[in-house]
């Protein structure tokens, strides 16, 4: 499609009316190079800008020190500039170039003129600013799958050479997929100028859902032309390669797309050990760990780059938190993938076990060991700093989930929060073990935990759902579940009973029995009171938020474990049958 093309469909499409060639000359094209600014934030400006071809980032300053705040990213057929065009405003955020991108702009003089001819135009575009604002405010800025990918081996082993193919043939059974190459190009392009190669990418871009571009060694000016045309760019070695420091090099050369790691490994039998020393090296925003013969693995990859993703979000709530065990298994029998776990608190523990790519008897089996014949709430202790040491806890963790995050089979993250500012550790490398000691440290009831020599505790004091933290990760559904009360209850005396009118109730016969909150239950309430507003907001960014009937077991009652694991499984099967994800191919 030429450029002149695709500008009127753009223009038609956002605008939802036909235009003239009259109409159409009222717009300029603008070519931005990848990396390179539009404009900057608080800029005076009266245009607004289409983007018809590439991909744009919006920035935003940040505090003092701080870096810059990346807000989302905009893909064909988005505008910015909207609010400068209609109120003169000045610019809101700072927009980048990710790739080469062309661009349809517009200035306040000729839009006027236009819309005096065309009154529909102002009401259509005053609707996407609502619609925009709307969607942001609702359901936050999400992951943007890439239209554009280039595979890149870095060791060039065959295994690492031959996934590009594989992934190509994956990826094509989930959206049209164009994979090209140097050869593939040289043969369908006449023209010998790069201009011509230029032309005929695009061309691929508007016919396609996906271009795979596929690196050649040896060819620097193919390669050169692919990166400036990716939205993402793969790495890709086998496990047992040496990682180059060259590598960093080459992922800082590029303008500013993103940037994943892909590790092949050839013993799916054989634990994931190794990978911080690839991270160091190659400073990625994500990595994936692909087995050879598992299949589901290069599926992950194909939904990861196509945005069939699916990410599964695990909330605090004690032992009610088993019930995030019995979803997971109702998910694997329906057939919905889970891509990308995250958790607060013990659902971070639910999570990283999931992630740890057992089985599901063998999570069954090994959490009701831990927690039902491990008792770790019931590792009393002198209250100076908490009710319980906290060491079987630890130990347990230690036993059964000393991994390294980073290398676990499906990616994962939990969170902590830091005691003394009141600031968010977001766990995504290092000791999985103490990381988890950090999320589930309940104040009060489990001591802090020392991370990076800063007292941690329970995560759920910031975040009991981090669902905004998840829709940072390259997904593009989300499944949450939420174990917060969605009831009130109300107790049958004026004031609270002393504690000896309690104990003398449970007890002594002839005394009133009063039905109060144990204190480990006051403390977790006390938690989650503080984040109930929040976890309700975050809850309706999920694609679809399960809320498991959990409310009748207590906190600490782990001899319920089955019960609890069979209230989750039974509300997923019931929420999730008829879910559009649970048929979705591999």
């Amino acid at each position: 499609m030429s450029t002149e093309h695709r500008m009127k469909a753009v223009l038609e499409d956002y605008f939802g009316t036909e235009l003239t060639a009259e109409d159409i000359k009222a717009f300029q094209t603008r070519i931005l190079h990848g990396g390179e600014w539009l404009f900057q934030q608080d800029e005076d400006g009266d245009s607004l800008y289409l983007l018809a071809r590439g991909r744009l980032q919006a920035w935003r300053k940040s505090t003092a020190g701080s870096e810059p705040l990346l807000l989302g990213e905009i893909t064909p057929g988005d505008s910015v500039g909207e609010m400068s065009l209609l109120g003169n405003q000045p610019r809101s955020a700072a927009i980048r170039a990710v790739r080469d991108s062309l661009l349809v702009q517009i200035d306040r003089p000729h839009f006027d003129a236009l819309a005096a001819s065309h009154p529909s135009l102002v009401t259509r575009l005053a609707a996407n600013v609502v619609n925009m604002t709307r969607q942001t405010e609702t359901k936050g800025a999400r992951f943007r799958p890439p239209r554009t990918v280039a595979v890149v081996s870095l060791d060039g082993s065959p295994e690492s050479l031959e996934f590009g193919r594989s992934l190509a043939t994956e990826a094509a059974k989930r959206v049209h997929t164009a994979q090209l190459d140097r050869e593939t190009a040289s043969a369908q392009v006449s023209g010998s100028g790069s201009e011509d190669l230029r032309d005929w990418i695009h061309e691929q871009e508007d016919a396609h859902e996906l271009v795979l571009f596929q690196y050649a060694p040896g060819d620097p000016p193919w390669n050169q032309l692919v990166r400036r045309q990716a939205d993402l760019i793969l790495f890709v070695a086998h496990h047992s390669s040496e990682p180059d420091e060259r590598i960093r090099e080459l992922v800082e050369a590029d303008y500013g797309a993103q940037h994943a790691l892909v590790l092949l490994h050839s013993d799916a039998h054989r634990p994931i050990t190794g990978t911080a020393a690839w991270l160091d090296a190659c400073p990625v925003d994500f990595h994936l760990h692909v087995h050879a013969g598992h299949d589901e693995d290069l599926a992950r990859v194909a939904r990861v780059i196509t945005g069939n993703a699916v990410g599964l979000v695990l909330s605090a709530g004690a032992a009610r938190g088993f019930a995030h065990i019995g979803v997971y298994r109702a998910m694997q029998e329906l057939g919905i993938p889970v891509d990308w776990i995250g958790g607060s608190s013990i659902g971070s523990i639910m999570g990283a076990a999931m992630a740890s790519g057992w089985d599901m008897d063998h999570i069954i089996e090994t959490s009701r060991q831990c927690f039902v014949k491990g008792k770790p709430f019931s590792d009393y202790t002198v209250p100076v700093t908490s009710l319980i040491r906290g060491q079987r806890m630890t130990k347990l963790l230690n036993e059964h989930l000393d991994f390294q995050i980073e290398d676990l089979p499906i990616p994962f993250f939990c969170v902590s929060s830091v005691l003394d500012d009141g600031g968010m550790n977001v766990h995504r490398r290092g000791s999985l073990a103490r990381a988890l000691c950090a999320s589930a440290a309940l104040p009060g009831v489990i001591p802090p935990a020392v991370i990076e020599r800063r007292l941690a505790i329970d995560g759920s004091v910031l975040n009991s759902l981090p669902i905004d933290l998840m829709q940072k990760m390259p997904v593009g559904k989300i499944v949450a579940v939420d174990l917060s009360s969605q009831k009130t209850y109300q107790v049958d005396y004026d004031q609270m009973p002393s504690g000896w009118r309690v104990l003398a109730g449970r007890y002594l016969p002839f005394f009133k029995r009063h039905r109060v909150p144990p204190l480990a239950t006051i403390m977790l309430k006390a938690t989650e009171i503080g984040t109930l507003g929040r976890m309700r907001e975050l809850g309706k960014r999920a694609d679809i938020l399960l809320q498991p009937d959990v409310r009748g077991f207590g906190i600490t009652q782990v001899k319920t474990f089955d019960q609890i694991v069979d209230a989750g499984y039974q509300c997923a099967i019931r929420d999730l049958e008829d879910w559009p994800n649970n048929r979705q191919t591999g």
